[in-house]
């Protein structure tokens, strides 16, 4: 199950991926064709998943009301993720180059900024009602990276700071989208919330195991080559946690700081990070948020849709990609 965890909602994600397509055309082809390299290149889909979930575990009948909502929030995540890259000089994602690596910067950004305009339409013309709610996590976003920014290669950051970084640039986002999809199907305040504070939990807990999963994954489940964040001077939770280390943290200090980090830097610091405790640290504090997550559904009337979101928080922690 815990695998398997999208099974009841299966067909409404495979429509999500159609209207993604739908509504990322333009009159320019090549315009359309970035805009689909990017959302065609794969993802969890956990955003437009929170949302139709939430949905109809509160009653709600019309599947094309939070595919449409979820897919409005997966463009405008892809289109973050599209600066993303650019601001970290990033090469691959999911496997593939990044879209300003295939293409050229001035055009990924023209199609990221394309891509925001489209979601907010597609949201407005969805349910006008709850534009707030991404008004709201895409300022969020901006201002969790503009963070990030502050700190690369910093030494000083401390595990509130990166909660901090996180909350924008992921949390927000999940708690949008489950909040959206229970709105709509007219959930009353008290289960809204629980599904938000579900949704930021889980996602703070995603985050976690995606930045641990850059000290101790395999490049060929995660799409990504290891060390990306340390080559990008990111401080993550394993970093921090492993340069407080007794042994081994001023080592990792004088590689984080490093203003362009080698390759071999980087291998020596992972190795480094491996030989700490920080990777259980960090699987520990993202187990609590998973509790924290879970706790909040007991407001949640039982379904096989909130059985799905208890076993979604399992992958979130227990996943290798």
């Amino acid at each position: 199950m815990v695998d398997n965890w999208h099974s009841c909602i299966d067909r409404e994600l495979s429509i999500v991926e159609d209207v993604m397509m739908e509504n990322l055309s333009s009159d320019n082809p090549e315009l359309t064709e970035m805009c689909q390299y990017v959302v065609g290149s794969g993802g969890k889909r956990l955003r437009p998943a929170l949302c139709i979930m939430s949905y109809y575990a509160c009653g709600g009948k019309d599947c094309m009301i939070p595919i449409n909502i979820g897919s409005a929030y997966e463009i405008i995540h892809s289109a973050t993720l599209i600066h993303d890259d650019i601001n970290d000089m990033g090469e691959t994602r999911r496997g593939r180059k990044t879209l300003h690596k295939e293409y050229t910067v001035s055009k990924a950004i023209v199609a990221g900024d394309f891509m925001f305009a489209m979601g907010f339409r597609l949201l407005a013309d969805s349910a006008p009602n709850i534009v707030n709610f991404v008004v709201e996590a895409s300022a969020a976003m901006g201002a969790g990276e503009f963070i990030q920014k502050d700190y690369e290669h910093a030494i000083n950051v401390s595990e509130d700071d990166y909660i901090d970084i996180i909350t924008g640039k992921t949390a927000k986002l999940f708690e949008a989208s489950v909040k959206s999809g229970a709105a709509v199907a007219n959930a009353d305040a008290e289960v809204m919330e629980a599904f938000g504070d579900y949704a930021l939990n889980l996602g703070l807990a995603f985050q976690i195991i995606d930045d641990t999963l850059d000290v101790t994954g395999d490049p060929n489940n995660t799409g990504k080559a290891v060390g990306t964040d340390l080559l990008e001077g990111k401080p993550t939770l394993p970093v921090i946690f492993a340069m407080r280390d007794e042994v081994h943290g001023g080592r990792i200090k004088e590689l984080f700081m490093i203003p362009e980090v080698s390759m071999d830097d980087v291998h020596e610091a992972l190795e480094l990070i491996r030989s700490t405790d920080a990777v259980q640290r960090c699987m520990d504090v993202a187990r609590g948020y998973i509790n924290k997550a879970l706790a909040s559904l007991d407001e949640v009337p039982d379904s096989e849709y909130k059985q799905s979101m208890i076993a979604l928080a399992h992958y979130v922690v227990d996943r290798d990609r």
